[in-house]
């Protein structure tokens, strides 16, 4: 009971400035039509239809909503910028909840001679939507680069923050972080240097964000540091975190709780290297509430179990996790790297195969228990203290989680990414 007890002292404040919101979410579904409908989060009914950017269906990873039915669609543009992203036009489109608009990006590239060198200087910002639907939140890593006949040598990055009016507007400084001046041995600085990369709920930026530095690295990221930004009297306060963040799932409370997923480190054509784990941050201490070899056994074969999402309860009380695979029950599964055949482990990972995905809940107290599973099922969110939503045979469904009881919807659904529970 010690982290639940801890849980609740620490988020006393922010439970009592979303209980509300809690119970009234508002859930949005991209359709195939390219329109994205809202529904009533209890009733399931149609209540309106907006329509956005043919690129969302191809990418609704892309596609933000906050509370306040703002809509927000974010081109991918990352670091070094190719002639193609130059030659493209990049817009953000946003929906304000009355009317459609686009604002430029503000993608740069300036070159210039450095003696025998050429120095390149980019720019390449992404859009967030703000909480309380008042600002954009604007991210960027501007580099400078020093190149030799089209071979990185050295960069020097800054990653910058800054909150601008709806309009893209009034732009107002929020933070800046100088990066480490990183040399290229490869000739390509993203493989050996890091850029900030921003996190932030799914709902917008509210008081708080997280920005970890990552190498994406020839094969695999790496992970460097991460800070959370807070907002303290008005201005953005920077907190080193003890450990950088990998895969951020989600976080509350303003970013003191954390759930953060641990991939596995397979690369090189194998999937099964290391052991994923899913762990629950809490002002320091960490707790596991996803241990993929504890469970499943699986060091022998070349199959990863690993958490696809996860989100924390309103009350955080508990964590539900979809759990999947990189395999299914009906495939061929190869040994892993330095596996040795064994015939009870594989019958007992096509047995675990058989439900996948499925929808684990879990305490969060010292000793996490599970409280509901729920196999052949995703994890959409939670729509208040114990409902989830769910999609099960492409369809969305609330199931209780004390009782096991379900509200069926007829509202197709295909991808979790499609679906906007806020």
């Amino acid at each position: 009971m010690r982290i639940r007890k801890l849980l609740i002292s620490a988020c006393a404040l922010f439970l009592l400035a979303t209980s509300a919101s809690a119970q009234t979410r508002r859930l949005w579904v991209l359709r195939n039509s390219g329109e994205m409908i809202e529904y009533d989060a209890t009733t399931f009914a149609a209540k309106q239809t907006v329509k956005v950017p043919a690129e969302a269906m191809q990418s609704p990873l892309n596609l933000m909503v906050n509370h306040s039915g703002q809509l927000l669609f974010v081109p991918s543009v990352s670091l070094p910028l190719t002639e193609s992203d130059l030659e493209a036009e990049h817009k953000i489109w946003f929906w304000n909840g009355h009317a459609a608009s686009t604002i430029d990006m503000g993608l740069k590239r300036e070159v210039g001679a450095t003696g025998s060198n050429q120095a390149v200087n980019e720019v390449a910002p992404t859009v967030a939507l703000s909480r309380d639907g008042e600002h954009l939140f604007w991210f960027a890593n501007s580099a400078h680069r020093l190149q030799r006949g089209e071979v990185d040598l050295s960069t020097a990055t800054t990653w910058l923050a800054w909150q601008t009016d709806l309009t893209g507007g009034a732009r107002e400084e929020i933070a800046s972080e100088k990066l480490p001046d990183c040399r290229c041995p490869t000739g390509s600085c993203e493989e050996s240097c890091p850029y900030g990369v921003a996190w932030m709920p799914d709902e917008g930026v509210g008081k708080y964000f997280l920005v970890t530095q990552v190498v994406t690295g020839k094969d695999s990221p790496s992970y460097k540091s991460s800070a959370r930004y807070e907002q303290e009297a008005g201005k953005w306060v920077p907190t080193i975190l003890g450990e950088p963040l990998r895969r951020v799932l989600d976080a509350a409370s303003p970013g003191d709780v954390i759930v953060e997923a641990i991939p596995d480190t397979g690369c090189c054509g194998w999937a099964n290297q290391s052991n994923d784990q899913t762990v629950v941050r809490l002002t320091g201490k960490k707790q596991v509430i996803f241990d993929e070899q504890a469970t499943y056994k699986n060091s022998d074969y070349d199959v990863s179990f690993f958490t696809a999402n996860a989100k924390l309860s309103p009350d955080l009380a508990n964590v539900a996790m979809t759990i999947n695979a990189t395999a299914k029950a009906n495939q061929a599964i190869q040994l892993s790297e330095q596996g040795q055949a064994n015939p009870e482990e594989s019958k007992l990972i096509r047995k675990a195969l058989a439900d996948l995905p499925a929808v684990e809940v879990k305490t969060l107290d010292d000793a996490p228990k599970r409280i509901a599973f729920v196999p052949h099922a995703s994890l959409v969110g939670w729509i208040n203290d114990k409902e989830m939503l769910l999609i099960e045979d492409h369809l969305l469904v609330a199931y209780n989680v004390a009782t096991g009881a379900r509200r069926k919807s007829t509202i197709r659904a295909d991808d979790v990414a499609k679906v906007f529970l806020r």
